[in-house]
């Protein structure tokens, strides 16, 4: 009897072990699953951080650019009108447009007709956003001074 006992209690352990080791193997797939879901996501936006990121630099060098021109010599109005920044669909700046602003502004940034002794520069790049799966911009601003 006493042996019987033993063989019936070892026969139990062994089948929730089993049921055990089932569970935590469908809790491990299905975390796989849904890390395996999150790298597409995760892709998209590290693309969408990239592409930003680019835009940023591309207004910045046009900034430094018009900046190194000097107040004088900077025109009011549409200096670029939105444009491709290269022609060859290879370059990965194809993908960008740019248009740069100059206008007048007063003291308090409000637009100006007339000369007051301060410029705006809007530089605004744009690019095709794969998430959105929309056209996104980036809008730089700087202000310059007469000496």
């Amino acid at each position: 009897k006493l042996s019987r006992q033993v063989m019936l209690k070892s026969n139990n352990q062994r089948g929730l072990t089993l049921l055990e080791a089932a569970i935590a193997i469908a809790v491990l797939l299905i975390g796989v699953l849904t890390i395996v879901q999150i790298f597409p996501l995760s892709f998209k936006l590290g693309k969408t951080a990239e592409q930003t990121t680019m835009a940023i630099n591309l207004a910045q060098a046009k900034i430094e650019e018009l900046f190194y021109l000097g107040y004088d010599n900077l025109v009011v109005g549409t200096v670029e009108p939105k444009h491709r920044l290269a022609a060859d669909s290879t370059n990965p700046f194809y993908h960008y447009q740019r248009q740069t602003d100059i206008e007048y502004v007063d003291q308090n940034l409000n637009y100006s007709a007339g000369e007051t002794g301060l410029k705006k520069i809007t530089v605004t790049v744009y690019w095709y956003h794969p998430l959105l799966k929309n056209e996104s911009s980036q809008e730089t601003i700087i202000l310059i001074s007469k000496k």
